[in-house]
């Protein structure tokens, strides 16, 4: 009797130990289970990372080309000019964006990255008018875009033809049509108008914020970057934010740019070195940096984070840093 309740006592030791043995077993079999269900976790999220990074990398160059094409103007640099050789216009606050029409569908795209798609009366711009295709360079602002210039008409490239031309062609050709069908489109297209004189700036309403006073040669074509014959001109009657600016840039002698940063260096749209920054970053990346303005140099005192995708002209320091009065033969 003795040995059999031997047995059986060790038989149930064996069982007790075989139980737990199995018990913790389990528990890291569930361990390494989890573990490695976490790690494939982690790889997919890694890999969705590595799947998204050259897309947007892609994105941003796609952007940097697309503001490439975009002509953008000198500031006024004190000289005469003679009033008769120029086209007068105030410029609009808002987005500068690209409007095509082509295949039934018109494609609003502005320079930050935004993107919207809609129908419109612009030749191949909806169902109803599939034939043709147009191409504007305009000002988005609000629901409103305004029509400032014109890169393509059908076959034809519209921007080797001079102002004069390009501008009769948007109010003959597509302003008419464009205000017929204006109940039926999102968006609302006007056109900034072009001013007789100086005289008649001070007399006429704008139906938006005015942004500067605009000239272009009349024989001047469209160039795809910073354009010579073209300047800008700010004070307290073409800039409803002029007095804001001027407390901003004169009184504290420092002003917002945009530039490019490449091999720690600060560029401008047209290529000036304005100043060298601290980065270790070799990467051409479009930054917004505040410069503060001496007698003598130009110091770079912060760099912000990218909110633009299209420099500013080394000629927009030297207006601020000089404002010139306008002077008109």
């Amino acid at each position: 009797m003795k040995m059999n309740q031997l047995i059986v006592e060790r038989e149930s030791d064996n069982i007790r130990k075989m139980s737990r043995l199995a018990i913790f077993n389990q528990k890291r079999f569930w361990l390494k289970e989890e573990e490695k269900q976490q790690t494939e976790e982690i790889e997919i999220e890694f890999n969705k990372l590595k799947l998204e990074e050259p897309p947007l990398k892609l994105e941003q160059q796609n952007l940097r080309k697309f503001c490439k094409n975009f002509q953008s103007f000198e500031y006024y640099n004190g000289e005469s000019i003679c009033i008769n050789e120029y086209f007068i216009r105030i410029l609009p606050v808002g987005q500068r964006c690209i409007v095509s029409s082509h295949q039934g569908v018109t494609v609003l795209k502005t320079i930050n990255g935004l993107k919207y798609k809609f129908s419109s009366s612009l030749p191949g711009g909806s169902q109803k008018t599939l034939i043709g295709r147009c191409i504007l360079d305009c000002f988005l602002s609000a629901n409103t875009v305004y029509i400032y210039d014109i890169l393509q008409w059908g076959k034809m490239d519209m921007s080797e033809q001079v102002a004069e031309l390009r501008y009769f062609w948007i109010k003959g050709h597509i302003l008419s049509q464009l205000r017929q069908d204006q109940e039926q489109q999102d968006y609302n297209f006007e056109w900034i108008p072009v001013i007789p004189s100086i005289a008649e700036l001070q007399k006429t309403l704008f139906p938006y914020t005015k942004n500067g006073l605009l000239f272009i040669r009349k024989d001047s074509y469209y160039y795809a970057g910073v354009n010579p014959e073209c300047f800008i001109y700010q004070d307290e009657f073409t800039d409803e934010n002029f007095k804001e600016e001027c407390i901003k840039y004169k009184l504290d002698n420092s002003i917002t740019l945009t530039l490019s940063l490449f091999q720690n260096q600060l560029l401008t749209r047209d290529g000036y070195n304005i100043a060298s920054s601290k980065s270790t970053k070799n990467t051409k990346v479009i930054v917004d940096a505040k410069i503060k303005i001496t007698e003598n140099e130009l110091i770079l005192i912060d760099i912000k984070d990218p909110s633009k995708f299209l420099e500013d002209p080394y000629s927009k320091i030297m207006f601020w840093k000089q404002l010139p009065r306008l002077r008109i033969q």
